[in-house]
């Protein structure tokens, strides 16, 4: 059997605990009437995010490895954008809903911010992963 749907299962088996996270995450938002359940919540989704993230990249740079394809990479760049993009949309869905304080005026620049400064940090520590397994699946930088 390939390596290939056997990986491309275990990645949406992965990418199923952001999913309940996030049912989790809209459960409560919408049931809470503080705003430290919500956080509470906001900060278990945050953290489903990053293991995802780090199981997903396991899988990227053992494939990269034996196979010398970016497919699961990229796949792992879909799922950082979106996986941060609903992060940003629930952190400012928090602030909104309980008044919170915001460096910002406006309604959604908050989340947006946040959105965008997970999913650099992020494509950024994917991407040095990946060029470390590049670099030292080609024989000519051993000389």
């Amino acid at each position: 059997m390939s390596k290939k749907p056997v990986l491309l299962v275990l990645c949406l088996i992965i990418v199923a605990y952001p999913v309940i996270s996030i049912f989790q995450l809209e459960q409560t938002i919408s049931e809470a009437a503080n705003a430290a359940a919500a956080h509470q919540s906001l900060v278990n989704y945050q953290i489903s995010v990053w293991v995802s993230w780090l199981v997903l990249v396991f899988l990227s740079i053992y494939y990269k490895w034996t196979q010398k394809r970016n497919i699961f990479f990229y796949f792992t760049y879909g799922f950082i954008v979106v996986a941060f993009s609903i992060f940003g949309y629930y952190t400012q869905a928090i602030v909104n809903n309980f008044d919170l304080p915001s460096r910002f005026e406006d309604n959604y620049t908050h989340g947006v911010f946040t959105g965008i400064i997970n999913i650099i940090t992020s494509g950024i520590l994917t991407g040095f992963l990946q060029a470390g397994v590049w670099w030292f699946t080609r024989r000519w930088h051993r000389r």
